[in-house]
């Protein structure tokens, strides 16, 4: 995952941004056209968890337990997952990571010694960023990997790391030039191909790239964080929080969708957590408080 924020932004007032956003919803929602695909409507989804990290939580994991009876739900289909046993109606998403080739995860076993491997993510050293422009990355994903987790019993997708592509092109245009337009693209492919899938799409960068093809938005450490840099958790500054509310606003131009951000706090601090939770609920977005290693139950 694509956790840095873009530094140098004004903070925006608080007022103006809720006023924006739904200007935007309101106005632009009619004239806006869904390539290729019916739009879900996951406004309703107010609780909502997601564990992809190590997987160990599985074995104790009691699917019928208090707090697990979410709306929606985003997990990897490990065989472990026992999706029958979520609650009926639940939204269950399949975990899928575009920008990026995790060498533990299943879509490995296509991927060594490719030339669509780029460079390690430096934050986490088992994911290696992809060039998605390559044609044997892209039906890898759609030929192998989406049809698996439907196949599993998912209802649809979280699609994660698609920041890669304009990182990327903005990182060396030269080499990199039509990365966003290359995952525009797959992302129409996916949406015609699997037209009843229901997908999200995690990212900052990327967010008004996906805003067409996606039933909903996710952004990461909106208000609360995990500083890579630092080490620890902490609250996202004014001028972070701005950028990325920013990036909200220009998706929500372009579709009108309901936000769900993962906030990130320590275990035990609750002061973060819930100051977090508070902040993204003011503006209507819907947050979950996790750690950054994604394996918390809820």
């Amino acid at each position: 995952m694509l956790t840095g924020a873009r530094r140098g932004r004004p903070r925006l007032p608080r007022a103006a941004l809720v006023a924006a956003l739904g200007l935007a919803a309101a106005t632009l929602g009619a004239c806006v056209r869904q390539p290729g695909a019916p739009v879900r409507d996951l406004s309703y989804v107010r609780r909502w968890w997601i564990l992809i990290g190590a997987s160990y939580a599985l074995d104790a994991l009691d699917w019928r337990a208090p707090g697990r009876d979410a709306q929606m739900v985003v997990l990897t289909g490990d065989p472990r997952e026992r999706l029958g046993e979520l609650p009926e109606g639940t939204v269950r998403l399949g975990y899928l990571s575009v920008g990026e080739a995790d060498r533990n995860r299943r879509e490995a076993d296509g991927v060594r010694g490719q030339g669509f491997l780029v460079e390690p993510n430096p934050d986490w050293p088992d994911n290696v960023r992809v060039d998605i422009r390559d044609p044997r990355w892209q039906e890898l994903l759609l030929e192998r990997e989406v049809p698996r987790l439907l196949a599993r019993g998912f209802d649809g997708l979280m699609l994660d790391t698609i920041d890669t592509a304009p990182y990327l092109e903005a990182k060396d245009r030269a080499r990199f030039r039509g990365s966003r337009e290359a995952l525009r693209h797959w992302l129409g492919r996916l949406r015609a191909r699997f037209p009843h899938a229901v997908v999200i799409a995690n990212a900052t960068l990327a967010l008004p790239d996906a805003a067409p093809y996606v039933d909903g938005f996710v952004v990461e450490g909106l208000f609360a964080t995990y500083d890579f840099g630092l080490r620890r958790y902490r609250a996202t500054t004014g001028t972070e929080q701005a950028w990325k509310l920013a990036q909200i606003e220009r998706a929500r131009r372009i579709a009108p969708r309901p936000v769900f951000t993962i906030e990130y706090a320590d275990v035990g601090d609750v002061a973060l957590g819930s100051w977090a939770e508070a902040e993204s609920a003011r503006y209507g977005f819907h947050p979950y408080v996790t750690v950054k290693d994604l394996n918390a139950l809820p």
